[in-house]
């Protein structure tokens, strides 16, 4: 009951809660590294203008302040841990029994509100800074909640910690690796990090009572196929615009899988949809703000995760050729998709077509032939930069590859066009990367290398004037995000 000062038993293996402390600790210590390794490489380096001021700023006012900040939180929790772990032994020594005596106020109090108030100070983890997570405390420490609200924060953290992982692979990780940092993973890793650490605080500081899931990105899930009618709700794939039309006939989280039976074997055509959700609340639906942070950060998301449940679902015939064709998120999903040399074996993907998607940063499997795409006034395809390092000149002491940028796309397996004449005017965002502006483009396209990639599609017997209802087929196939259990227990 609120205010109760009654101690309730919280079950918990004392080794458990001593692995839980050495996790987060270990976290620390790696956020700690990655701190100081990114500091070198961006305080470091010989550089003047007002993009190197911009960067220097964002670092050291935004960037290193709150990695420093979840670096001690994280090492203070794992105190925490380990002093709930001492004070269980001695509760189980006095009672015989295992468990953890802690009071309680509902079960849904922060644990070491010091923990929390080391993240915000000042904010709303504040109202729990008195907490220690001691027997006799306030509230519950953080590795004793299991169900109820503490599921709730226990995910958040969770969350923070993956949001993290993300911003080291785009920062220290990447120099670490020998590449320089790409200024588009920078800016949307941060951005999921922001995310979460103020969904951590808030979450933590309510005891697990508000939960807002920002930039939450939980685990891919996919539905079973459903047969299409493509005679009344499809389009057979016979030129470059059905293969557009296919992307916009998807409705809802879902993705449409093709099969076309020819002499030569089946050719199966995958196709993606784009944005449906700007919330930056996740929610059930994989194509949203949460899934286009994750992946333009160099993360793999949800959405990717989720369109691969979704091919495997669909029982796709074995030694079928694949191809994937997405607008926008779908377009950087199939990027990404494809820049997994174990995907294309195992799927055997031999082309992929994208439209009005930011995909100069994946370094895709030569091995698939990709068409892609883009209008002159359309903005979406140029928010990776063109693939732009984040350093504008040297580490000294750091030996690092030229920023490898979109060229290193170009070679006789990738086809990318640009349409002069856009639907819109510069600033109309809606016309210029809308699908229907593509598929009208395509139908009137006569660039070379676009007739060419048409054609090898027709070669390869994914397009053609025969196909219809005799050898095609399609499914749809849902897709979407499950996130943590938060219902009380």
């Amino acid at each position: 009951m609120p205010g109760s000062t009654a101690a309730q038993l919280w079950g918990q293996d004392i080794e458990q809660v001593r692995d839980l402390a050495r996790t987060f600790r270990e976290h620390s210590r790696q956020l700690d590294a990655a701190r100081e390794t990114i500091g070198h490489a961006v305080l470091g380096f010989e550089g003047y203008g007002p993009d190197v001021d911009v960067l220097r700023e964002i670092w050291s006012g935004d960037l290193a302040p709150a990695m420093a900040r979840i670096a001690a939180a994280l090492h203070e929790a794992g105190d925490v841990a380990e002093r709930n772990a001492g004070a269980q032994e001695e509760t189980s020594a006095d009672d015989g029994r295992e468990g953890t005596a802690v009071s309680g106020d509902g079960g849904g109090g922060g644990n070491g509100g010091g923990t929390a108030a080391a993240l915000f100070p000042g904010g709303p983890a504040g109202d729990f800074a008195g907490s220690t997570g001691r027997p006799g405390d306030h509230a519950p420490d953080l590795a004793g909640w299991h169900s109820g609200p503490g599921s709730v924060v226990a995910d958040s953290w969770d969350n923070l910690l993956d949001a993290g992982g993300q911003l080291w692979d785009a920062t220290g990780g990447s120099i670490l690796e020998g590449r320089w940092p790409r200024t588009t993973e920078i800016v949307a890793s941060g951005a999921l990090f922001g995310g979460a650490l103020a969904d951590t605080a808030l979450t933590t500081g309510t005891g697990g009572r508000v939960d807002l899931d920002l930039f939450d990105d939980g685990e891919p899930v996919a539905g079973e196929p459903v047969a299409v009618d493509l005679d009344r709700e499809g389009h057979y794939p016979r030129d470059l615009e059905d293969l557009v039309s296919a992307v916009e006939d998807t409705s809802g989280p879902e993705v449409r899988v093709t099969t076309i039976e020819t002499a030569r074997g089946p050719r199966v055509v995958v196709s993606v949809p784009g944005t449906q959700e700007w919330n930056p609340s996740t929610g059930g639906n994989p194509a949203d703000l949460t899934g286009n942070l994750v992946t333009a950060g160099g993360g793999t998301s949800t959405m990717t995760g989720s369109v691969e449940l979704a091919m495997r679902n669909a029982a796709i015939p074995p030694g079928a050729e694949v191809m994937l064709v997405g607008h926008s998120q779908g377009g950087m999903t199939v990027a990404d998709l494809v820049s997994d040399p174990g995907f294309v074996s195992a799927h055997h993907v031999t082309h992929a077509m994208v439209y009005g998607s930011p995909v100069d940063s994946e370094r895709l499997d030569a091995r698939v032939h990709v068409l892609e795409l883009a209008h002159r006034n359309d903005l979406v395809p140029r928010l990776d930069l063109g693939d732009a390092p984040a350093l504008p000149g040297p580490v000294p002491g750091v030996v690092l590859p030229g920023p490898p940028g979109g060229h290193e796309q170009a070679g006789p397996s990738h086809t990318e066009v640009t349409f002069g004449d856009s639907p819109g005017g510069l600033l109309d965002i809606g016309a210029n990367h809308g699908s229907a502006g593509y598929r009208e483009a395509l139908a009137a396209g006569t660039d070379p290398g676009l007739l060419a990639y048409e054609q090898r599609l027709r070669d390869a017997g994914f397009l053609g004037s025969g196909h219809d209802a005799s050898n095609t087929t399609a499914v749809d196939v849902s897709i979407g995000r499950r996130q943590a259990d938060h219902a009380p227990a």
